[in-house]
């Protein structure tokens, strides 16, 4: 469905919505704090996917992690993941939120309880390829998309998800799609292989939102994308039209399709579908589960974003919600949903008013890092800022030419303060000799420069794919400025493709980064067994 129609059809539905909101709106921000302090204020939840639930929204509030609020969510998802939960009654949810709280929270600190409850997933999907209630064959659209949301956070946060899981998570929710494009509660499964549409029973917007937003999360990691469609030669009329996209081998393979199992023309067309019958019935409060609904439509348009490869910037469905929102909150700062307890309806609120799956993807996508780029999308803003060298188009203020760049390394200049917050590339020598030669002077650098000079010679590593340097990055675990650290971590991780590391979370003390330190070293010697090592 065209976009531009979809945001018509809402101002029709909802024509006093005059303004654009967003999650930095002063009105915005005073619901969320207000319903912040609700949460404080309000007795713990009794189970362990609420308290996690309560915590993340406080979290995306702006609140600190030592709160005991957040606090109590946290060791609850940390507990849960002790071990691999058992598979009872309707537990998805709260593993599902748990794992969600934990992979937003800290990924490398929280390895261990992450693994357990990713494995929950792993275990307990249906053999369909939902997930639902334990003791029943049928998958539960509502369940599943908690555990589509852990899949896609684990995986983007280092941990090994199988295809074939994912496989299956889409075929399932393409077999048990409506004629209408609508889904059910409880998924109508004509079986394996069988895509015919059939009925499908209690269907209504929420469920929608769900399948679609577990349809999107499983094509992602597919790479089953509208963005990896797009013309690679599509052309600025600021530039020749000669000048195209080019792609780094790495682009490249990430705009492979993964799968040969799930069908990509088939998951356009579903996903066109059930975005015509979400626009046929939308509502901004359903009769049911209302809250629950509102952070399920974010979710779901938080991914078709991802999908699309760019992000709306005055979507009329959150304005819309913002205006029901703002009409809805009581004195407390609660709001009270139609099946949901106070609580946990504030909390959706609040993950649903900060576009809560927004940040998540920001955080983890690689949308806009596709490679340097050659005319079309992606180029700079000013095209007075682009340079063309080599045929490609590179942004000058991204680009740091190898004289420049190593001159200041060398003198530690004060003026690498500045590129360090910014997306630069490190331009070397193309001359074999030349480059071992830089690399070497980046290696000294690492061991011996300031602090601007260390952080930047390990971009350029990283960037130049040294494996040789493996042993300096290794030395650099032990610096004693924690970002150096992480920031050597991160380039081990990508030279060697081991991008789940052996851990070493932020915060991490030297003691500590150590022994981190020493398990790199005992890989390192298991593929060079002559390998030395500064100390």
């Amino acid at each position: 469905m065209n976009h531009r129609w979809w945001g018509v059809l809402l101002l029709a539905l909802f024509p006093t919505v005059l303004c654009a909101y967003s999650p930095e709106s002063p009105e915005v921000e005073a619901m969320v704090q207000k319903g912040a302090g609700f949460l404080k204020s309000y007795a713990a939840h009794s189970r362990a996917g609420g308290q996690a639930l309560i915590a993340l929204a406080l979290l995306k509030a702006g609140e600190e992690e030592s709160h005991p609020r957040v606090q109590g969510g946290v060791n609850a998802a940390r507990n849960l993941g002790k071990t691999t939960p058992s598979n009872v009654h309707d537990n998805a949810y709260d593993v599902g939120m748990s794992l969600i709280l934990l992979c937003e929270l800290d990924p490398e600190a929280n390895r261990e309880p992450i693994q357990n409850l990713l494995q929950y997933f792993l275990e307990t999907q249906k053999p369909g390829g939902g997930w639902g209630y334990a003791g029943r064959n049928t998958g539960d659209n509502s369940m599943t998309q908690y555990g589509a949301l852990g899949l896609w956070l684990s995986q983007r946060s280092g941990f090994e998800v199988p295809i074939p899981t994912v496989e299956r998570l889409c075929n399932w929710i393409l077999r048990c799609q409506d004629p209408s494009g609508g889904w059910g509660y409880q998924g109508v499964d004509p079986g394996p292989g069988n895509f015919q549409r059939v009925p499908q029973s209690d269907m209504r917007p929420t469920m929608v939102c769900a399948a679609l937003g577990s349809l999107y999360m499983g094509s992602d990691l597919l790479n089953i994308t509208e963005r990896r469609k797009q013309d690679v030669e599509e052309k600025s009329p600021s530039l020749p039209g000669f000048v195209r996209e080019v792609k780094t081998p790495d682009a490249v393979e990430r705009a492979k399709i993964l799968t040969k199992a799930v069908d990509a023309g088939r998951v356009t067309a579903s996903k066109n579908a059930g975005r015509s019958n979400l626009a046929a019935t939308f509502t901004i409060s359903p009769s049911q589960w209302d809250f629950y609904y509102l952070y399920a439509l974010e979710r779901y348009e938080s991914f078709r974003e991802l999908d699309l490869g760019k992000k709306d910037p005055q979507p009329p469905w959150y304005d819309a919600g913002v205006n029901h929102l703002r009409s809805t909150q009581s004195d407390s700062g609660s709001w009270r949903g139609k099946n949901e307890e106070p609580i946990v309806a504030t909390a959706f609120a609040i993950l649903f008013l900060k576009r809560s799956t927004a940040q998540s993807i920001k955080k983890r996508s690689r949308v806009f890092d596709e490679g340097r780029l050659v005319g079309g999308r992606g180029l700079p803003k000013v095209v007075e800022d682009a340079t063309i060298k080599n045929g490609q188009v590179i942004n000058k203020s991204e680009l740091l030419e190898s004289d420049k760049f190593l001159s200041m390394i060398e003198a530690d200049d004060a003026e690498l303060e500045r590129f360090l917050h910014q997306d630069v590339k490190f331009e070397l020598s193309e001359d074999e000799r030349g480059r071992s030669e830089q690399i070497v002077q980046l290696r000294r650098k690492i061991r011996d420069g300031s602090f601007g000079a260390r952080l930047l010679a390990i971009r350029a590593v990283r960037q130049s794919k040294d494996f040789e340097s493996i042993p300096v990055l290794i030395y650099a675990l032990t610096d004693p400025d924690g970002r150096v650290a992480i920031e050597s971590r991160d380039a081990l991780r990508f030279i060697t493709r081991k991008f789940n590391g052996f851990g070493m979370p932020r915060g991490a003390d030297v003691t500590q980064r150590s022994l981190y330190a020493n398990q790199w070293k005992q890989w390192y010697r298991s593929v060079r067994p002559d390998a030395e090592f500064l100390d």
